[in-house]
Order: structure tokens, then sequence, then C-alpha cells
């Protein structure tokens, strides 16, 4: 009988010592998934710096405006993000944009990303992105406005300082081509279909769900 008594008394601690490793196998599978599944938000201010010879570049000053993102770090450090921004170009010179005082550009985007940590606060994520944009430009004929559809391809990288858990600081340079959807002769298909910028943008991010640092 004793030795029956300590056969089944083995037998409950080697099934509870097993049930307990699978638990914490689970506990760790879980914190790792909190670590690697994150929502993020971030807003800040841009700067559109024109680049080459087109009709913004050579009518209009540098933008200002603002962006808003939202992001989802879904597989280990890929990011799947959605946002819009908003700018303000002031025309310049009336023999290029004619009536056209000021140009307003709207653009919605979605982007994928992978965020490269390099230290335990610092880190960059490159990203690619595809914007539908709208253009809306007022003249100085009886205050009129017209509209004008157009995409662009926006090619850029994050840089990210850790300020706590959950708030980063961020400055994204970025190479944006606008593609206007309108059709013009061989001869100035350059300088009216397509324009270039360098976008400069500073804010803060917010991290969502995170118990601990990404890195």
């Amino acid at each position: 009988m004793r030795y029956l008594l300590l056969i089944i008394s083995l037998f409950l601690l080697s099934h509870h010592s097993i049930a307990q490793e699978v638990v914490d196998s689970l506990d760790a599978k879980w914190n790792e998934s909190e670590i690697k599944q994150q929502f993020h938000f971030k807003a800040g201010f841009q700067t559109d710096y024109s680049l080459g010879k087109s009709y913004i570049s050579s009518a209009d000053s540098p933008a200002l405006g603002f962006n808003i993102q939202a992001d989802w770090q879904f597989y280990k450090s890929f990011q799947l993000g959605l946002g819009m921004f908003n700018t303000y170009h002031k025309n310049l010179d009336s023999s290029v944009s004619g009536l056209v005082e000021q140009t307003n550009l709207t653009g919605t985007f979605i982007g994928i990303g992978y965020l490269i940590p390099l230290s335990e606060v610092w880190s960059v994520s490159p990203n690619i992105k595809y914007a539908d944009i709208k253009l809306n430009q007022k003249t100085a004929y009886l205050n009129k406005e017209f509209e004008e559809n157009a995409a662009m391809i926006i090619i850029g990288t994050s840089i990210n300082y850790q300020l706590n858990n959950n708030i980063s600081s961020f400055i994204d340079v970025e190479f944006r081509q606008l593609y206007y959807d309108i059709d013009s002769s061989p001869q100035i298909q350059e300088f009216y279909d397509k324009d270039h910028f360098l976008t400069l943008s500073i804010g803060l991010r917010y991290s969502f769900f995170s118990k601990k640092s990404l890195f």
C-alpha cells in the first residue's frame, strides 16, 4: 500500500510539473505576441520642398501642413499603416500658375514598413506608401475653386526616439513623386504631369497595448 501511494504521488507531481511548463510556455508566447503586435498612432507637422522643374516647384513656396497615421505592427517588425496629410502651397509666380493663388493638397495613403531597432531607445522604420491625392486650387477670379485628382508614391524612413514605454518622438524623411490625372502634350509633359518633393515631418507617436518597450 505504501508503494502504491508513493507511485500515485510521483505521478501527480510529474503531471503538475508538466502542466506548469505548458502554462509557462503559453505565458511566454502571449507576452511575446504582446510585444510583437501593437497599434501605434502618430501625428506631426510637415513641410514639402519641391525638387526639379515642374508646375508646383516653379510657382509655389515650400508647403506647410500636418499628418496623422495609424500603424499595426502585425508580424515581427512589419508595420501596416493608414493615414492622411494636408499641405498648403502659396502660389508665387503668376506667369506659371496663372490665376491660381493657392493650392491645398490632401492625401490619404496606405503603406508598409519595417521597424529596425538601433539601440534601447533609437530605431528606424523604412517604408513605402501609395496615396490618393486631391488638389484644391483657389483662383483670384471671383474666388473660384477647382479640384484635380492625382496619385503619389512615397519612399522614406522614420527615425524614432523612445521617450517611455508608450510615447516616442519621430522625424520622417520622405521622397514623394506626384502624378497628375491630366493629359499634356509631350513637350510640356514633364512640367505639368509630375512633381517631386522632399518632405520632412516631426511629431509624436503613441503605442497602444504595450506593457513594455518594443526594444
